[in-house]
């Protein structure tokens, strides 16, 4: 009896303190706690989560420059860079002389465009392997420079010169 009467009694206290000295438990309806949430998500490295709250951030508040900021480069990353363009326009338009939204947009663009270059020139080298007429040794077949084509005759484990499997 008196240990349940002791339960009774402590835990609805111990409940009490634990959710007024715990730091997730706050009030996430303002965009400043949704942002902090989602800066303490990204620095985990989970962006999904990140992503979400600075959705809900930029819902509560869609004036707030550096949130738009923070969920540009979750979308960053995440990989979704269209959107994370997208957000950071939307950033700049809002807070033109913000030295970090600035600073994070350039550096996305210089990985962006880098980065779609490179893709770009992936895409054109496929394309050139799909497009080359059958008779034709593609580059990546050919015989290196002062080197005569491979002759198919000349395979030792052809049944021509005596070899058979």
């Amino acid at each position: 009896m008196r240990r349940r009467t002791f339960a009774l009694l402590v835990c609805p206290v111990l409940s009490l303190t634990l959710a007024t000295s715990c730091k997730s438990h706050q009030d996430l309806t303002t965009a400043s706690s949704q942002i902090s949430f989602g800066v303490r998500a990204a620095k985990m490295n989970l962006w999904r989560e990140a992503r979400f709250r600075f959705e809900r951030a930029v819902e509560l508040d869609p004036s707030n420059a550096m949130a738009r900021n923070d969920l540009a480069v979750a979308y960053e990353g995440s990989g979704d860079f269209e959107k994370a363009r997208e957000e950071y326009l939307a950033a700049l338009q809002l807070d033109r002389s913000n030295p970090y939204i600035q600073k994070n947009y350039s550096r996305f663009m210089e990985f962006y465009t880098r980065n779609r270059r490179r893709e770009e020139s992936i895409v054109k080298t496929e394309a050139s392997r799909v497009d080359a007429p059958q008779g034709e040794a593609s580059a990546v077949t050919a015989a290196p420079p002062g080197e005569p084509p491979p002759d198919e005759t000349d395979d030792p484990v052809s049944p021509e010169n005596g070899d058979e499997r």
